[in-house]
């Protein structure tokens, strides 16, 4: 049977200077901070293409650097709605002006070049926290779902070239899953209990339904606001959830997984809410888009 593993910590480090770089990641290899992924950008602009596809926990900028500078890249995430990247800043610069915009904009900490191994590893912990403690916990059932990854390429499919994020949200509530709830139940093959259940809220109905059918934002909002999604956005939710089947985990011995129904509930399915406070093997996600809206999705094991 697959067991879970904690999600790594993943770091971006932003600096023009070979050398710079080397030595953060050095500081941050050597730290004992557990899983760690590192990836490498020379300057603002070539961060900010790699955040959508890295979805770093930290980012660690210079200021002054080619093209796109540190302070510039942070405001441009802030102005798409990436608040919840943390940033902060290894820099020369000093002036208090520049060091404020920094915090205004959500800067967690500036250390002056040089520094010290140990100022900066003080920092880092502070910044993830909460990350840290997550690492240092014993890790819980394995997720419904593979993986995010694996998630986030099946949404791609429906959406087609419209840019969404994937946002991962342990602990949800089904209560925070806004109704009508589109249900899925999935056997494995020569078996009729369920291996796994599903649900999209109804606005994740309408941004799957309306971003598969290619539909301008306009009516995929009426819809949401309405809490009424139209029969060709169910046909692309089912058809999801129908998709979804292939991502859900199973033992290595186990028949394939399938779709058995998917039906649109005005009520919460008790089983769902009570599967889901138990929490074994759960995969909560909130789906953005540009110009949709946001819905929810929950996947969890029986």
């Amino acid at each position: 049977m697959q067991t879970a593993t904690h999600a790594p910590l993943r770091v971006l480090i932003v600096d023009d200077s070979r050398a710079i770089q080397a030595i953060i990641q050095r500081v941050l290899q050597t730290a004992g901070l557990g899983p760690l992924l590192v990836e490498l950008a020379m300057d603002g602009e070539q961060a900010l293409r790699l955040v959508s596809s890295f979805e770093p926990d930290l980012v660690i900028s210079d200021w002054h650097m080619p093209k796109v500078g540190g302070l510039e890249m942070l405001q441009t995430l802030r102005q798409i709605g990436r608040h919840e990247i943390k940033v902060g800043f290894v820099t020369t610069e000093t002036a208090a002006r520049h060091l404020d915009q920094a915090r205004s904009n959500g800067a967690l900490f500036v250390i002056n070049k040089p520094f010290k191994d140990e100022d900066l590893l003080r920092e880092v912990q502070k910044a993830l926290a909460e990350r840290l403690a997550e690492l240092q916990a014993p890790p819980g059932p394995p997720p419904a779902l593979q993986s995010v990854e694996a998630l986030s390429h099946l949404i791609k499919s429906f959406l087609h070239d419209i840019p969404f994020r994937l946002i991962a949200a342990p602990g949800q509530q089904l209560s925070e899953l806004k109704l009508p709830h589109n249900l899925a139940m999935y056997v494995a093959a020569g078996h009729k209990s369920p291996h796994a259940l599903g649900v999209l809220d109804v606005n994740c109905c309408c941004i799957l339904g309306g971003g598969g059918a290619q539909m301008q934002p306009a009516p995929v909002r009426a819809a949401m606001q309405a809490g009424v999604p139209t029969a060709e956005m169910m046909k692309f939710a089912d058809q999801f959830m129908h998709s979804a089947a292939g991502l859900l985990l199973k033992s290595k011995d186990s028949p394939e997984v399938a779709l058995k129904v998917a039906n649109l509930m005005s009520k919460p399915f008790e089983k769902m809410s009570v599967l889901m406070e138990r929490g074994n093997g759960r995969s909560d996600y909130r789906l953005s888009v540009p110009g949709y809206g946001e819905g929810r999705l929950a996947f969890v094991r029986v």
